[in-house]
């Protein structure tokens, strides 16, 4: 594995530890809550989490992958995911941390370099390398752990 690749699952793993710790304890009706309007709840967060995880560390690994297929289809379905819990998500999360290992194990060099982009699914999303594909999907997982813990800690005022 290169270092940017072993740097990435470094993060990924303290990412979904606290992602872990955010949903830890918590009741199974405070996983479909949300706040306000437009606001997702720790359920879609989770599954959000993962599949833009897989998809963005797959893709900067040699894993080909369509933007379009991936908004169609696993960011929808994160999206829409209902009925989590702490003990369903967890495992989940568990699996999803071994699945990136699995997948960044597989990242080289060349693949750092490669100039990844959709410019026919996706012009809103530069052209990137590998390695900005890596570090800007990290900073994506970093941002909604942060909103997730946001959510908790809202749950946790409301209902105390």
């Amino acid at each position: 594995m290169t270092p940017t690749h072993q740097a990435t699952l470094d993060v990924t793993r303290q990412s979904f530890a606290m992602l872990k710790e955010a949903i830890a304890g918590l009741p199974d009706e405070a996983f479909d809550w949300t706040p306000a309007p437009g606001t997702n709840s720790l359920t879609v967060l989770t599954r959000h989490c993962i599949a833009a995880s897989r998809f963005f560390g797959g893709v900067a690994s040699g894993v080909p992958g369509s933007i379009a297929e991936y908004r169609k289809g696993d960011r929808a379905e994160a999206f829409r995911a209902m009925g989590g819990n702490a003990a369903s998500l967890t495992l989940t999360i568990d699996g999803a941390i071994a699945e990136a290992g699995q997948i960044l194990a597989k990242g080289t060099d060349a693949h750092l370099a490669e100039m990844i982009g959709w410019p026919h699914e996706a012009p809103d999303i530069p052209i990137r390398t590998g390695a900005e594909i890596l570090v800007n999907g990290v900073a994506h997982l970093r941002e909604h752990v942060g909103q997730a813990q946001l959510m908790r800690d809202l749950w946790l005022a409301k209902n105390g």
